[in-house]
């Protein structure tokens, strides 16, 4: 009986981690100047809504978001067209790519956050 409550408790430490808060940090296009980032996420199991954009006044909702393991992954619809984040999140730090199609071509970018609440 021991046994089974030591693995069922070990089993509950793998729990996703929560990424619901805010997130402040830069948005870096290949070739560019970096910008700033603002997220606000909230998590209900494994998964993600919220709004992206560069500030509180210019945001826009998330789709398909979903949290695996230490992944977050959601899509962002903008007039450009739709961007892509996969992310990994390190205790209050989410790091990873930004892809999007415009106009026939893939541009990236590198997005690097930090939790501010």
């Amino acid at each position: 009986m021991t046994r089974i409550l030591v693995i069922a408790l070990a089993a509950t430490t793998l729990v996703t981690p929560d990424v619901t808060g805010s997130w402040r940090g830069t948005l870096t296009p290949d070739g560019r100047d970096a910008g700033p980032a603002l997220l606000i996420l909230k998590q209900e199991g494994n998964a993600v809504t919220g709004t992206v954009g560069p500030d509180e006044n210019a945001r826009h909702p998330i789709s398909k978001g979903k949290v695996e393991n230490d992944t977050v992954a959601f899509e962002v619809e903008t007039p450009g067209g739709v961007m892509k984040f996969a992310l990994k999140q390190k205790d209050d730090e989410l790091t990873g790519d930004v892809t999007r199609e415009r106009d026939g071509q893939q541009q990236t970018a590198k997005l690097a956050v930090k939790r501010t609440k």
